[in-house]
């Protein structure tokens, strides 16, 4: 199978069609029977957290049922977020897994109401018999004051002690696998917090932050985030119509300014001695550690204060901790820093949120406070990071060698000898990266080798022998060796190089192909092109190694490999580090391909000159929907239908309501009567609001609402202060189908579309940048497209693309779904509205020239193995684009759509396919 670059000699364990934007519904699980190693098993992985077990579930139950209890401002962001799509540059879609963190965090908040871990525990808590009699869970407060549990840890086969925090501090953990997003979850936090504190009557968040990292090189990059409000500015965090109401004034570690009133975020690193200018400096408390030295008083700055003074003067504030597991202890600065400020605000922190790949304390436990897990695995599967691959053979310039031939005795080794034992696997690691150069070249992306040494001075020696042997052709600039201590933080003597190294190697500029350290170096270093690592440690059984430790920092994908996003990361070393990082790994669930055959030649995809012949035009236009609110004047309510009728509304209340309000019109069941029932002006302002999410226009949709509701709502027209009217209308279902309804049914008469615009109405498919491809093998060569070979999703797909080949009356075709890569930057797409009423992008599959009678039509095709309940609105949004394309250029566009059950695989033209395409009924989604 073929990887992202490299084709390997066995199947990489994976879950076909796997999207990271959707809820995963299986697994992979070990099963030595299958030729991946792995097989695919039902049901989402399970995790082995305390509290994520039973949270996962409720928060699960609650997005299936529409979020009862969520506040209007966490609605609107979930839809914005999570049911719109966004035109943003390098951005599809937020994973799941973010969705999943920040929707749990509002559960909690909202739903929950909590602020104390113990209660969250005892309500939340996964309980498991440490023998037949006893519970796990015990909890007990000792003379100061300070609450702990004691719990028996499964996997650990042993009983541990952990502090809880205050009973009024909200404090909740995230864990999210590296390379998973956790920096856009931070985001994600801040603006709804925000929101929430301006919008929310008495909300207890904050329009207040403070963002701490663990070391410089991790500020570095949270600063590139934050700093101007970047991150807000580039990802679709903000809807458009709140986007005036946010602005945070960003106070970076050692900034004087004061902080307004509100809406400040401070960004600190715990950290501080590198960056002061008193280098003699030590903290004398644990706040002066996490905030960083007081400014210089001098005649200039006599009135300046410290970062912990500005803080103090505000009312709250939500604490967001960046690699959290440097927290895990109460005797730690960082901790007594964060409770020094909660103990300080007029109303303590509104929440303190660890975000960490692992949160766990020395003992190895998770925190007891964290409530949801993004594991390694998961990422793995969902192919948001690399697939690591562990080669046990490789060929280098000496010849072949295994793993198992490495010197595993460190007895044996010194840093005289060091590359001389270790020469072989060097040149073959050499030899690796070299051919990842060479393919990696073709994408404009620069590979880098990481070889990972046991002690500095073998670095040293490492680095040395790269450098003076002739056959690997490196520069004292291209190789960067790395001292660090036994924790892996950098030594001061190269925390700059290390700095600017972190910030700079994967661009362009950065002259660096290969970095020697004493292990993958530790948060922060997360070099996106990393391709090959390179363990020489004679690690023992004993040795407790994380894989974070040994390959985390080389997981990020690069960008823009591969549409398709499959990207592996090539593990060589000694057989005891491959083989312990392959439990640990396997372990933790991570399907892991082991192969002992040196990768096979790559496949990337690209346009080659001798093909040109067979290039295809296809103009890329800009969005062309709009919204002319001035519309809703015109709005006819008369025209709508009764809820009852409407696929917004679930099934069993249609069957209730039609029953009660259409067929007898009398009551059949007896609603109880509750006096607690808002008043109906509230409830039609809920609907309402939901309703003018988007367009903001909340006065003129709320008479439309009253009106439908009275009149037309339940099929006849009722008195909206009857009980049993006000009942319904209490029920969180029926407002939002209302809601809905009236949201698809507005945004049908308001919705125009623009006089047709280009990026690129010249834009020819010979511009397509190369991208890599790994789903066939062999790779599909045709004859009929501009590039060498013709990337496909699945066996349908396949036999399509084999069709148009063969097809008598098919001049020349490509598949469309890689046209990102073209050197616009811009894919082709076109926009459509959802039957929901969101703005959409479609992605169509295919183009294809037909020669008909000495004439050519130009075809865009769609091949469905399945149709959803947007399909048919994407088919009119393509159609239409072909008709106005057709009459601006003077091309004649079509469009078709081709299901898998209709078509004729043995056809001999397109016209015979497309007219079976045109008379066939469409599928029905299950």
């Amino acid at each position: 199978m073929a990887g992202a670059l490299i084709t390997y000699d066995k199947e990489l364990p994976e879950i076909q069609g796997r999207l990271p934007w959707v809820e995963p519904n299986s697994h992979l699980v070990k099963d030595d029977t299958k030729a991946s190693g792995w097989r695919e098993e039902e049901g989402r992985r399970r995790s082995p957290i305390l509290l994520t077990p039973e949270i996962r579930k409720n928060v699960d139950e609650w997005r299936a049922n529409g979020y009862p209890g969520a506040s209007d401002v966490s609605k609107h962001l979930f839809q914005h977020w999570f049911e719109e799509d966004h035109e943003v540059d390098g951005f599809e879609k937020f994973y799941f897994g973010q969705r999943e963190a920040i929707e749990t965090l509002v559960w909690l908040v909202e739903v929950v109401g909590s602020t104390d871990t113990m209660k969250l525990i005892k309500d939340f808590a996964t309980v498991q018999k440490k023998d037949m009699f006893e519970d796990n869970i015990k909890f007990q407060t000792l003379m100061d004051g300070k609450r702990q549990i004691l719990r028996y840890i499964p996997e650990q086969r042993k009983e541990g002690v952990q502090d809880l925090p205050p009973e009024d501090l909200r404090r909740f953990a995230f864990k999210m696998a590296t390379g998973s997003g956790k920096t856009w979850v931070m985001a994600m936090t801040i603006v709804w917090s925000y929101f929430h504190k301006i919008f929310v009557p008495d909300s207890q968040m904050s329009t207040n932050f403070l963002v701490v990292a663990p070391n410089v090189i991790v500020y570095q990059r949270l600063e590139k985030d934050f700093a101007n409000n970047e991150i807000f500015n580039a990802l679709p965090l903000i809807p458009p119509e709140w986007k005036q109401r946010f602005s945070l004034k960003v106070i970076l570690r050692g900034d004087a300014a004061e902080p307004n009133p509100s809406a400040n975020l401070f960004l600190t690193n715990i950290h501080q001695l590198y960056e002061s200018r008193d280098k003699e400096w030590e903290p004398n408390n644990p706040v002066d550690a996490i905030l960083g030295k007081k400014p210089q008083q001098d005649l200039a700055s006599a009135n300046q204060r410290s970062m912990l003074e500005r803080i103090q003067t505000l009312k709250d504030l939500v604490a967001i901790n960046d690699e959290a597991h440097h927290v895990h202890d109460e005797k730690l600065a960082w901790n007594k820093s964060l409770m020094a400020i909660h103990e300080a605000l007029p109303d303590g922190l509104s929440g303190w949120l660890d975000f960490s790949a692992t949160p766990k304390d020395q003992q190895g436990m998770f925190f007891p406070w964290t409530v949801v897990d993004y594991p390694l695995a998961q990422a793995v599967e969902d192919r948001i990071i690399k697939a690591p691959i562990m080669v046990t053979n490789i060929v280098g310039s000496s010849g072949a060698v295994s793993s198992s031939e490495m010197p595993d005795d460190p007895e044996d080794i010194n840093k005289d000898n060091v590359a001389e034992k270790y020469a072989p696997w060097i040149q073959g690691a050499v030899q690796r990266w070299k051919e990842h150069q060479k393919e990696f070249a073709k994408l404009y992306i620069k590979p880098v080798l990481f070889i990972m040494a046991e002690q500095n001075n073998y670095a040293d020696a490492l680095g040395e022998y790269l450098l003076e042997t002739s056959e690997f052709g490196f520069t004292e600039e291209e190789v960067l060796v790395i001292h660090t201590d036994n924790t892996g933080e950098v030594q001061k003597k190269d925390v700059e190089k290390a700095r600017q190294a972190a910030r700079d190697i994967d661009s362009k500029s950065s002259k660096i192909k290969v970095i020697v350290s004493v292990m993958m170096l530790r948060e922060g270093w997360d070099v996106r092109n990393v391709s090959v690592v390179l363990g020489l440690r004679p690690f023992t059984a004993k040795a407790k190694i994380l894989p974070e430790q040994v390959i985390g920092r080389g997981l990020r994908l690069i960008p823009a490999v591969s549409p398709e996003r499959t990207q592996t990361l090539e593990v060589l070393g000694t057989k005891n580090l491959l083989n312990l990082l392959r439990d640990e790994l396997e372990a933790e669930g991570v399907g892991v391909a082991t192969v002992d055959q040196p990768p096979i030649s790559p496949v990337v995809i690209e346009p080659v000159q001798e093909r040109l012949e067979y290039d295809i035009a296809i103009p890329l236009t800009k969005p062309s929907l709009t919204s002319n609110i001035s519309k809703l004047s015109e709005f006819d309510v008369g025209a709508l239908d009764a809820i009852y009728d409407q696929d917004e509304l679930e099934e069993s209340l249609r069957i209730t309501l039609k029953m009660e309000f259409a067929t007898t019109e009398s009551e059949v069941h007896q609603e109880p009567v509750v006096s607690a029932h808002r008043r109906t002006d509230e409830l039609l302002a809920d609907i309402a609001k939901q309703v003018s999410k988007e367009s903001g226009k909340f006065a003129e949709i709320y008479p439309i609402v009253g009106e439908y509701v009275k009149n037309l709502c339940f099929g006849q027209s009722v008195d909206l202060t009857d009980e049993k009217i006000r009942s319904y209308l209490d029920r969180l279902l029926v407002r939002e189908a209302i809601a809905k309804y009236l949201t698809r049914k507005i945004a049908e008469r308001v919705i125009e579309r623009k006089k047709i615009e280009f990026d690129r109405a010249d834009f020819k498919l010979s511009e397509t940048l190369p991208f890599s491809w790994r789903r066939d093998l062999p790779p599909l060569e045709a004859e009929k497209t501009v590039f060498n070979y013709v990337a496909t999703y699945n066996s349908f797909e396949r036999s399509f693309a084999e069709f148009l080949d063969r097809a008598s009356d098919v001049s020349r075709f490509a598949a469309l779904g890689t046209t990102e890569q073209g050197s616009t930057g811009t894919a082709f797409k076109v926009d459509y509205l959802k039957p929901s009423g969101a703005k959409g992008f479609y992605y169509p599959d295919w183009v294809a020239v037909q020669s008909v009678r000495g004439a050519e039509m130009n075809w865009i095709i769609e091949t469905k193995g399945r149709v959803w309940d947007d399909t048919a609105a994407k088919d009119e949004a393509i159609e239409i684009w072909c008709q106005r394309v057709s009459a601006t250029i003077g091309v004649s566009w079509k469009y078709a759509r081709v299901n898998q059950d209709g078509f004729d695989s043995k056809a001999a033209t397109l016209e015979e396919v497309l007219a079976f395409a045109s008379a066939s009924l469409p599928l029905v989604a299950t």
